[in-house]
């Protein structure tokens, strides 16, 4: 082909439509246009398909983040469970190790019990032991004792013959307690009542008027004798003839007390005082009541002191 046909060819290609359609027709390009038509429609058609499916897959991946945010939660459950579950254990353990201690106890408990029981069934075997010998004690007291009633089946016929002579002898022993009963008054009884006398007068000077009662006998805890008592006001007295030693000198103290205590239990009321008269007794006795009478607020009369 020569070069001015090729030009004139390629203009008409360029200019003239129908020649280019025709020229194209020629040579099948029509089909490729249709192809192309037919790619550029199913290409579309993907691209809405593709738009379907990234709205399913934005679905599927909005389930997915609330799956995922699900199991976060379930997670956080699980954990509170697993930590519940944890409390609980530690309970349990504390309680088996309460039990175990609990047991501890009731098997020390049992140990003492047991060596309780060895003790008693010891103490039992040694009760048995005894009274087996206590047997064999009176036993041997049993034929004693009938040796004795025969000794005083001897004995009672001379106690029978020697009855007079005792009947003799208690009327002079009779005799002899009543002389030294009235020697006793005459001696300690006259300064018991001396004794009442000065109480008497000494509430008086106080504008006390009292009955002062002389060896009153109160049963109390059995019968004590106070040699001097005044009823209401309550006033209680101790007298003696002679304090030789500090310790005579404790002993009287204390019975007054004493006596004190059983008259105020007696009648029911606190003794406003208490006198011990004591009408002889060496200088250092006779300074040792005053300190001890001091002492203990007792009102001491004392007669006559000797070196």
């Amino acid at each position: 082909m020569s070069k001015d046909l090729r030009d004139e060819v390629l203009r008409l290609l360029r200019e003239d439509e129908v020649f280019r359609l025709a020229v194209i027709g020629l040579l099948g390009i029509s089909d490729v246009q249709s192809s192309l038509r037919r790619l550029v429609d199913a290409v579309g058609g993907l691209v809405k398909n593709q738009s379907v499916m990234m709205e399913v897959l934005n679905k599927v991946l909005e389930a997915v983040q609330r799956l995922t945010e699900n199991e976060e939660k379930l997670w956080e459950n699980q954990n509170k469970l697993w930590e519940e579950n944890n409390k609980i254990w530690q309970e349990i353990k504390s309680l088996r190790e309460d039990q175990e201690r609990l047991w501890q106890e009731i098997r020390a408990l049992r140990e003492s019990q047991e060596k309780a029981w060895r003790e008693i069934e010891r103490l039992w075997q040694e009760l048995k032991t005894f009274r087996e010998e206590q047997e064999k004690r009176w036993q041997e007291n049993e034929k004693r004792w009938e040796m004795n009633f025969k000794m005083w089946e001897q004995n009672w016929k001379l106690w029978q013959e020697n009855l007079s002579r005792w009947e003799e002898q208690f009327k002079f022993n009779n005799w002899m307690m009543s002389a030294l009963r009235e020697i006793r008054d005459s001696i300690g009884g006259s300064y018991e009542y001396y004794t009442a006398h000065w109480i008497r007068e000494w509430l008086s000077t106080k504008g006390v008027s009292c009955d002062v009662k002389v060896n009153v006998t109160i049963p109390v805890d059995g019968f004590k004798e106070i040699d001097v008592v005044c009823y209401d006001p309550l006033v209680v007295g101790e007298a003696t003839i002679k304090v030789s030693s500090v310790e005579e000198a404790e002993r009287e103290l204390k019975k007054l007390l004493d006596n004190a205590k059983t008259a105020e239990k007696f009648f029911g009321k606190k003794a406003i005082a208490l006198v011990l008269a004591v009408e002889s007794a060496p200088e250092q006795v006779a300074e040792y009541l005053r300190k001890r009478a001091g002492e203990l607020s007792i009102v001491l009369v004392l007669g006559r002191e000797y070196s």
